[in-house]
């Protein structure tokens, strides 16, 4: 008699809260979470500190994407300076929760820190089972942004493609016109480029300044952004408890054609 079928594995409450239980108090400087992360213990806090708010900024903007629209379709995703790739599992989550089924042909994680991208593979291998396909190809790519070449990549056309860019477009190690370069000569066919950030200066201006060089030289359509706070349960380290909190963000987001 074969095993019942696993139960799918949730952001939330499988991969998030099981890192805010033992969180330190005063805890070791994550560099407000843009510290290239070095062991385990790093990474457990980083999730236990920032992943509600991910969770919490990305699900409020993924309905403007329509994923509906993407059912049964090839998509890849590529996860921009994806940490411990929370990004992506948040949107498998996503589309597991509205009972969404696009054909994931691949998943990208960019990432330098090296504990951080194994963390990050294994926790998407955890999110993809058994509700999506097992022929899924995930791609890690242990470099920083600026370093990437086009041979790191191997991009369908005809396949739509998911840019993520959660709390990295604000993060000022990079060259932002030198990923958009990188971007436009790569990802040939539809892409749909989700950023959030918090709603700081430094994060608001980068991601605009990145959003004008596609408006300048591509025909961008399905463009929204929003600066409106959302308010939703993360957990309070000081307190050791889950409470409504006040999230700030920074969401911009459009698809162009390539």
């Amino acid at each position: 008699m074969s095993n019942p079928q696993k139960e799918q594995t949730r952001f939330f409450n499988d991969i998030y809260k099981p890192r805010t239980i033992n969180l330190p108090f005063p805890y070791d400087n994550l560099d407000h979470g843009k510290k290239v992360l070095d062991n385990e213990a790093e990474c457990d806090r980083y999730i236990g500190l920032y992943g509600g708010h991910h969770f919490h900024k990305l699900y409020e903007a993924f309905p403007s994407t329509k994923f509906e629209n993407m059912e049964a379709k090839n998509i890849e995703i590529i996860d921009w300076g994806c940490g411990q790739a929370l990004a992506t599992c948040v949107l498998i989550d996503y589309f597991f929760e509205n009972s969404f089924r696009p054909k994931i042909e691949s998943v990208a994680l960019i990432e330098p820190s090296a504990i951080a991208l194994s963390r990050g593979y294994s926790f998407v291998c955890q999110m993809l089972q058994p509700n999506f396909s097992s022929n899924s190809t995930i791609k890690t790519v242990h470099k920083c942004i600026d370093n990437l070449n086009y041979s790191d990549f191997d991009s369908n056309p005809s396949n739509i493609k998911i840019h993520l860019f959660s709390n990295i477009i604000d993060v000022e190690y990079f060259e932002i016109n030198k990923l958009y370069q990188l971007i436009i000569n790569l990802f040939k066919g539809e892409n749909r480029i989700i950023c959030t950030s918090a709603s700081r200066y430094t994060a608001i201006s980068r991601i605009d300044n990145f959003y004008n060089l596609f408006i300048k030289n591509s025909t961008v359509i399905d463009s929204c952004k929003s600066s409106e706070a959302i308010f939703k349960e993360i957990f309070f380290n000081k307190n050791k408890r889950f409470e409504i909190g006040k999230i700030e963000r920074y969401e911009r987001q459009f698809t162009v054609r390539l």
